[in-house]
């Protein structure tokens, strides 16, 4: 299972992973825990707003719609949890939130959860929350995109003690992340478009590979 905040961190972060470990037979689940609630009539915030969404409900039947593509193309099966994410006015039951991640990873092998750079206050929130987790399976972490790439350092390097590796993906696996990242047509045109996954392709080129590490 990925772990994902948002709905498309955990495409643009591992994907190409994803998709190689579905080809090798093994099931891969993306749980998108800030997915929104798609039965809520709340006003978006700002960033949903430059989406051209009006309410919550409507910007999480989009992105779900997005997300549904987005991991068909790797092969992953997309989960969600309904909870609001930063650009709404909120207060999250830490401990609901808590109970409903655990229920869904279930008897899942391996986690892989957002680890660095953790510059997004949603993503800090839900890693600090984790570190909580009480399951059987093997907990790890991924290098967030696009923020490993504006942070212009790579964990290996920021954090070497957590034994970060880069995970090699071949030239298919990268064409395909590059097409689900495309699935994300209201969210990428914000992040600075189709340049900035080119961009972090060419970073986890260079560097060997989308990196994780494991606890």
């Amino acid at each position: 299972m990925v772990v994902s905040p948002h709905l498309d961190d955990a495409v643009l972060s591992v994907g190409a992973a994803i998709w190689q470990a579905t080809r090798a037979g093994h099931t891969v689940r993306v749980l998108t825990v800030l997915a929104g609630d798609e039965a809520s009539d709340v006003l978006v915030g700002p960033w949903h707003r430059q989406s051209g969404f009006r309410t919550a409900g409507e910007a999480a039947r989009a992105r779900a719609a997005e997300d549904d593509a987005a991991c068909r193309i790797v092969g992953a099966r997309a989960q969600r949890l309904p909870y609001l994410d930063q650009d709404f006015e909120r207060e999250l039951d830490e401990d609901e939130v808590l109970r409903a991640v655990t229920d869904a990873v279930g008897d899942s092998d391996d986690v892989l959860l957002p680890g660095f750079p953790l510059a997004n206050e949603d993503h800090r929130w839900l890693a600090r929350l984790c570190e909580r987790l009480e399951v059987p399976a093997r907990i790890g972490y991924y290098a967030e995109q696009p923020y490993t790439v504006w942070e212009r350092t790579s964990p290996a390097v920021a954090e070497p003690e957590r034994g970060w590796e880069h995970l090699a993906s071949s030239a298919a696996a990268q064409a395909v992340k590059l097409r689900a990242c495309r699935a994300y047509k209201s969210q990428i045109p914000l992040l600075g478009g189709m340049r900035i996954v080119l961009g972090v392709l060419s970073y986890e080129a260079r560097l060997g590979g989308e990196s994780v590490c494991w606890s």
